[in-house]
């Protein structure tokens, strides 16, 4: 396996996330060379002023030619026209990976076209926050992260486990491999519908200054990601919007029941509902333990 101290990186967007990326792997790694890609003229300098990278590019031919791993930060819509663009820059043997939040279509559509010399290693670290640009990256998002690879029949273990190293250097306490159906299945629960749920909430009239008189902790916590970034959640529910639906049908579902219930006056259905949740939790409580 190559060092990782050896290697010539490219991280192309260096908005939170490809930021954070970018200063954990100058931190924790500080390889050979560590290029940053981005539209943004100001974003990279500021990249090269605080040492984060060695130098920055609005044009990615130079830096690609000569990158051993190149590591992909944009909107997931983004990442497919971007390879396919630069399907002749990438240097031999590269090898591509990226943080999307969504797999399948990627996995399928790259896998398509990319040249047989590249590798595309599909990767997604469980980390980041609600905010949006190089401003607020720091390396801390990646301690103690899942981080997930979704790997296909062309993927090469040497670079499936470079992947997994870095995931480890760069913080991560847990590194999975799945299939990329079980992986936009699962965010479509677990991430993606929190956040519908986070901004119907905050959508609703009652939002207002007002309301810290009358909530909580849990108003709180179930509404926190609804500071939301816009461009790149649109970007991830459409992307995803055959299980996000699924999801979503599965919470009306259950979203009518409790009206109903209320409707009817049917305790007992209510009752129900609510112990069933109380059950689950508890038996599950590993789960909230971090």
């Amino acid at each position: 396996m190559r060092k990782l101290k050896d290697l010539k990186i490219t991280v192309v967007g260096l908005g939170m996330e490809g930021g954070s990326y970018a200063i954990a792997l100058r931190h924790y790694i500080n390889p050979k060379n560590l290029w940053g890609i981005d539209i943004d003229d100001n974003t990279l300098i500021a990249a090269e002023k605080l040492g984060v990278i060695d130098k920055g590019f609005t044009n990615p031919i130079e830096p690609l030619k000569n990158s051993d791993l190149v590591i992909m930060c944009i909107y997931p819509s983004g990442i497919i026209n971007f390879i396919k663009e630069n399907n002749n820059y990438f240097k031999q043997n590269c090898v591509i990976t990226d943080v999307a939040g969504v797999k399948e279509r990627l996995v399928n559509d790259i896998n398509s076209f990319l040249r047989d010399d590249i590798d595309y290693i599909a990767g997604h670290p469980m980390a980041g926050n609600e905010y949006k640009g190089f401003l607020y990256a720091s390396k801390d998002i990646f301690v103690g992260a899942n981080y997930l690879i979704t790997p296909s029949k062309k993927n090469k273990e040497e670079n499936l486990k470079l992947v997994e190293e870095i995931a480890y250097k760069i913080g991560c306490s847990n590194v999975m491999r799945i299939d990329h159906i079980t992986h936009d299945k699962m965010i479509a629960y677990a991430s993606q519908l929190i956040h519908v749920i986070a901004t119907s909430i905050v959508n609703n009239e009652h939002f207002s200054d007002d309301i810290n008189l009358f909530s909580g902790g849990s108003f709180k916590n179930a509404t926190r990601v609804a500071n939301i970034n816009s461009d790149l959640w649109t970007d991830a529910f459409i992307e995803n919007k055959k299980y996000l639906i699924e999801e979503l049908e599965k919470f009306e579902n259950n979203i009518s029941l409790v009206k109903d219930s209320l409707i009817n006056g049917n305790r007992e259905i209510l009752y129900n509902f609510l112990q069933e949740s109380y059950v689950k939790r508890n038996n599950n409580r590993k789960i909230f333990q971090n």
